[in-house]
């Protein structure tokens, strides 16, 4: 016999689930776990965003986050890297921009924070650089500096070079982020 007990979470987990079905989705909500369901729902109530946009923005931000750090074994000797492409596609003013801008925020942050300090290492290198390597040892800097890397989550409008040096310099993977569907195929 199953037992089901009622609290707190279970309820406001049943109430995130009909507003859900109530909202008309058609993406599974359900996959994500019970508190990003809430999110979704309490973003959708509050900015009245479509909610397959929203759940659609969080997938991908999810996907972000993790990049290459985790891999799929298919079946032995068969690996690929968790890429994901995704494109909101609806009518002129559906808000497909303002869920994505949402889910991102985290990243745009982070990338704007470690701009600052690629900022402030790029012009201590510069300066160093601009020494000769007599007063660079002299000082007690390093003879040969390492020039710096900018670390970052999210790239928009790159030409394919660019795109593979930064590339090269993030390991860890990228989002290219672009407003319109035609900046892939550029």
């Amino acid at each position: 016999m199953d037992t089901y007990s009622i609290n707190p979470a279970s309820i406001i987990d049943e109430a995130v689930d009909l507003s859900m079905r109530l909202a008309g989705t058609d993406f599974p909500v359900s996959i994500f776990p019970n508190k990003i369901q809430r999110i979704i729902s309490e973003v959708h109530e509050c900015h009245n965003y479509p909610t397959d946009y929203i759940a659609a923005a969080i997938l991908t931000a999810i996907a972000v986050g993790i990049g290459n750090t985790h891999l799929a074994q298919i079946k032995q000797g068969w690996v690929e890297s968790p890429i994901l492409y995704m494109a909101l596609i609806g009518r002129p003013g559906a808000n497909k921009s303002h869920p994505l801008s949402f889910a991102m925020k985290p990243f745009l942050d982070y990338d704007y924070q470690q701009n600052q300090v690629f900022e402030k290492a790029l012009a201590k290198y510069d300066e160093l650089m601009s020494m000769s390597r007599k007063e660079r040892t002299d000082s007690g800097e390093e003879q040969f500096p390492q020039e710096p890397i900018r670390k970052r989550f999210l790239i928009s409008d790159v030409t394919p070079e660019g795109l593979s040096l930064i590339h090269a310099q993030n390991k860890r993977g990228l989002c290219l982020w672009a407003d319109e569907l035609s900046a892939w195929f550029k």
